[in-house]
């Protein structure tokens, strides 16, 4: 039995984890032969021409959503683009709808996080800056009525931590959710020793250096400050290189010592390169549900360090593929310092973060979401058979 996917998220590129999924899953669905398009108003320049793509207000892709005003621009984009798309959908009236949380109504919600969650662990930090980003309540507003209204047949949560928020914050019935994780694109994502070397000669680092790396677009919640401060106990030898798009000036401030062994990537598209100039990954972020980036490190034979935050401590396993940290540059400094005194240490944590990504190879996680989708699709067409029950067989 055949139906058409329909996608619907604002961007569609490389340049986070949600537009990563949404490629992911365009691939996916096109190499097991199904129809398969993506709704968006913003599309990489150099996206495949295998992905159906259908641009919707296309004229929001000119207002920046990245950058210093990237929080006034995301407050205009995204829900004029969720307005949009799902008036859009009228066009696919017979199509499975998996929405990124860019439309208001669709088969299946694949919930990347829980801003509920997120903004919990902000005010539990004492972090009122985010009273000051519109986007907060449009997000709030808009998750209500998406997942608190159940207006989805399914929901698909990246983690058992996302299943448990979903529960409390919007009482969504646990026989509605399926945990389905991120996956990784093991032919991108592998270690490139050549590569990795001419990220280290671009940046003017030492081959005998040992480099640190952070990546992501907000550094107050993904926990940078934490990473500086465990960079001013670390030897000479060690460098950080910070890949994202967020104000560097605070931070370049918080070092007291090695303002020359910070370096500052801004956004970046050769991703697999940076990954393979690293030794060590470093994230102790106050709130995540996955994290593509830790499972990329891994991919590419870096170990991680991270907090055990979100989808994290799901597949982060101390002394076999990295270690787990606090929010604490002391407690960073101390476990990167014992790893990369001992060499034989740190290829075990090598070997075993390639070993950990082999598992969260998309052609996996893409089948899961295909024995999905037919499930839904069987429902809509035996009109007696409720979302409850569907969910409760799969």
């Amino acid at each position: 039995m055949t139906f058409e996917i329909v996608q619907v998220v604002q961007e569609i590129s490389n340049a986070g984890g949600v537009e990563t999924v949404a490629i992911e899953l365009a691939r996916v669905f096109g190499r097991n032969g199904l129809s398969n398009v993506v709704l968006a108003s913003t599309v990489a320049e150099n996206l495949e021409q295998s992905i159906r793509v259908e641009r919707v207000a296309p004229w929001l892709a000119r207002i920046p959503t990245r950058g210093l005003f990237r929080y006034i621009g995301r407050a205009v984009v995204v829900p004029l683009f969720t307005l949009a798309a799902t008036r859009a959908l009228a066009h696919h009236p017979d199509a499975l709808v998996i929405s990124h949380g860019d439309s208001l109504k669709g088969d299946l919600l694949i919930v990347h996080a829980v801003n509920a969650q997120s903004l919990a662990e902000k005010r539990a930090a004492g972090s009122w800056r985010w009273l000051l980003n519109p986007m907060h309540l449009w997000v709030a507003l808009r998750d209500r009525f998406m997942i608190g209204g159940l207006r989805y047949r399914a929901f698909v949560a990246v983690s058992e931590r996302v299943t448990a928020e979903l529960q409390r914050f919007y009482r969504v019935p646990s026989s509605r959710v399926h945990v389905i994780s991120n996956g990784i694109d093991l032919h991108r994502f592998s270690r490139d020793e050549q590569a990795g070397q001419a990220i280290r000669h671009e940046f003017g680092i030492p081959k005998y250096a040992r480099v640190l790396l952070f990546v992501g677009h907000e550094f107050h919640r993904k926990g940078l400050a934490h990473v500086v401060g465990a960079l001013d106990r670390l030897g000479d030898d060690v460098r950080l290189l910070v890949v994202g798009s967020d104000n560097p000036a605070p931070y370049r401030k918080l070092t007291r010592k090695a303002q020359d062994r910070l370096i500052f990537a801004g956004s970046r598209s050769d991703m697999p390169a940076i990954y393979s100039a690293a030794d060590a990954f470093v994230l102790p972020t106050s709130y995540e549900t996955f994290s593509l980036v830790c499972m990329e490190a891994m991919a590419c034979g870096v170990p991680v360090f991270a907090t055990p935050a979100g989808g994290i401590e799901d597949y982060l396993r101390d002394g076999i593929n990295g270690f787990r940290v606090r929010m604490d540059a002391e407690d960073i400094a101390t476990r990167i310092a014992a790893v990369l005194d001992d060499p034989a240490l740190l290829q075990r944590l090598r070997d075993g973060a390639c070993a950990t990504a082999q598992r969260y190879g998309w052609d996996e996680v893409g089948l899961k979401y295909i024995e999905l989708l037919r499930q839904i699709d069987a429902a809509r067409r035996a009109p007696s058979q409720s979302a409850m029950t569907l969910s409760a067989k799969a």
